[in-house]
């Protein structure tokens, strides 16, 4: 039986839990071993029952562990995947009422309740794709991409590594979306968004330019 260790231990972490516990009583053959975060043993609430197991760094990971992130920022995710990864961990997918097309193939990726995604995808490892968002035929997303509840894709959208889609956009067919771009909550997106960029609003504008030097 694996044990799963869920990296991050704020809003998402807790959902995270919550949909491992109802894939348990689906029968699902593993149990919750606990959480890992950065910032400590005080922000596990006593309530989840589930301990603190250290920062991500320090940690292990034993031969029967397998691991969920869920973290929102992808840099601060991929942060501290690194050290994990580097040990051998084996991260997994979450994908409890999820509906995939077929041929769509995807890395260890959390899918949230009713996510629907067309047909011929290809999502990356290590991204965070939340509840009821929609995406279309042939959409492609890199790693530790970051989608929030309620987002629309289009079909052939592509969306590359580290960017930040935010709650309610809307993504037209066929739109690049760069690396670490960030699009605003209920934005309306119909031009490509360039790597560093942030957009906001409908139709969606330029708001930040993220230097190239910047992290």
């Amino acid at each position: 039986m694996k044990r799963i260790v869920i990296l991050g231990a704020g809003g998402l972490g807790r959902q995270v839990l919550a949909q491992l516990q109802i894939d348990f009583a689906h029968g699902i053959d593993w149990v919750i071993a606990g959480f890992l975060d950065e910032r400590g043993p005080e922000v596990v609430p006593p309530a989840l029952f589930y301990p603190w197991l250290g920062l991500p760094g320090d940690f292990v990971p034993a031969p029967d562990h397998l691991f969920v992130a869920a973290i929102g920022d992808p840099a601060m995710r991929e942060r501290q995947i690194a050290p994990l990864l580097e040990k051998g961990a084996e991260f997994t997918s979450v994908r409890t009422r999820c509906m995939l097309g077929s041929r769509t193939v995807h890395g260890p990726t959390f899918f949230g309740y009713d996510v629907s995604c067309g047909v011929d995808c290809r999502i990356g490892s290590y991204g965070f794709i939340d509840q009821d968002s929609l995406l279309g035929h042939d959409v492609e997303i890199g790693d530790y991409v970051h989608i929030a509840p309620r987002c629309v894709l289009a079909g052939q959208v592509k969306v590359g590594r580290g960017a930040v889609i935010n709650s309610g956009a809307l993504i037209a067919r066929g739109i690049t979306i760069g690396d670490g771009a960030v699009v605003g909550m209920g934005a309306v997106v119909f031009h490509d968004v360039g790597a560093g960029q942030t957009v906001v609003g409908n139709p969606a504008r330029v708001i930040f330019n993220k230097p190239a030097t910047q992290a």
